[in-house]
């Protein structure tokens, strides 16, 4: 059975990601999107409130999927609130997944991930990766703007480890890519 990769990208940076392991994956590639994007205010009341925003249907066919692997960003500990939309939405084909995200990489913000995806899907995933924006050979801090990620950040993420078992997790292959 094929992988099903759903991501959400408020920047950019994860759907690069999502659209680079679509190849890795032979997978097929869903985006939420939302019927009015949202700026940052109403990204912050939903983070305060715990809200789950409205997202566009995808008209998922999940008899064809043997894994999902779910794409997003996390924003202050938190799983970005459309993804967390679309978990609540179809927690009931999300039995065997895994998690990824481009992110700062806090400490201890792996198990927030982790709690809050059983919370939401009762299955724990198969696998929890973040490629760490700041453990990048070319990161520079920007001030006033989030970091835009590159095609050259993708591929330092790819000789990683951590992806190369995502890999296999996703594609059941018995060797690393």
């Amino acid at each position: 059975m094929k992988t099903l990769i759903v991501y959400f990208s408020y920047t950019g940076n994860n759907e690069l990601l999502a659209n680079t392991m679509v190849n890795d994956l032979d997978s097929e590639v869903l985006q939420i999107t939302e019927p009015k994007k949202r700026g940052m205010f109403k990204i912050m009341l939903d983070m305060l409130f715990n809200r789950f925003p409205k997202i566009n249907d995808l008209n998922v066919s999940w008899q064809e999927y043997g894994h999902t692997l779910l794409i997003a960003p996390i924003w202050n500990y938190e799983i970005a609130h459309p993804m967390k939309t679309f978990i609540k939405e179809n927690k009931e084909h999300l039995k065997n997944y895994s998690f990824v995200t481009l992110c700062s990489g806090r400490e201890i913000q792996k198990e927030k991930i982790a709690t809050q995806l059983q919370k939401l899907t009762s299955y724990e995933p198969k696998d929890i990766v973040e490629f760490k924006i700041l453990q990048l050979p070319n990161y520079v801090e920007q001030r006033n703007s989030m970091y835009k990620v590159t095609q050259v950040d993708i591929e330092f993420f790819k000789q990683q480890d951590a992806y190369r078992k995502l890999v296999k997790v996703s594609t059941h292959k018995k060797e690393a890519v």
